[in-house]
């Protein structure tokens, strides 16, 4: 990628937490926590509409990256049931991670990686494209348009990866200690 190009990317968004691993349910999980520039932000009023004006300006992204067995650009039975499988797992994993976030009096939701739309919020009319906001937000991935869908690759797992995102008003540091606590650490 131009030089020029990534440091632009890098002024648009603010990474806060770094690429950091986890283990959930025999799953590597990859997340990085952004505070998405205002340009970043200018549609989250039509995909979630539930939120207000300060909660928007907030809302931190946080990109979701599982390490698969397959190659997801192929369409084998394989991996179709591998992706239903990582889905069902960020499900799981998400939920946990919104139920407490909502208990301590904040916002959060994650968002259907099938669809693009909040999984337990209100649906805008416009869907959150993972796969484009994950690059927009971090200079290590790059998309490969295969066909008709945008691949994510990953710097070290390429495209044997299922993207997803989860959304928050708790700020960093927070968010931090609730992956933890989920996590039973």
């Amino acid at each position: 990628m131009n030089p020029q190009l990534q440091d632009e990317r890098k002024k648009l968004s603010k990474c806060l937490i770094e690429p950091t691993l986890f283990d959930f349910n025999d799953s590597t999980f990859e997340y990085s926590v952004y505070q998405p520039s205002s340009r970043f932000k200018r549609d989250f009023e039509s995909i979630f509409p539930c939120l207000n004006v300060k909660q928007r300006k907030e809302l931190l992204v946080v990109p979701i990256i599982q390490q698969c067995e397959y190659d997801m650009v192929g369409l084998t039975k394989e991996v179709n049931q591998e992706r239903d499988v990582k889905l069902e797992l960020f499900v799981q994993w998400g939920k946990s991670v919104v139920d407490r976030i909502k208990s301590i009096g904040m916002w959060a939701d994650i968002m259907d990686p099938a669809s693009g739309f909040p999984i337990f919020s209100e649906a805008g009319p416009s869907p959150y494209p993972d796969v484009q906001g994950t690059q927009m937000l971090s200079s290590r991935f790059y998309v490969q348009n295969i066909g008709c869908c945008h691949i994510l690759f990953h710097p070290t797992w390429q495209s044997h990866i299922y993207p997803s995102t989860l959304f928050t008003t708790a700020p960093a540091h927070i968010l931090e200690k609730v992956i933890l606590e989920v996590l039973g650490k």
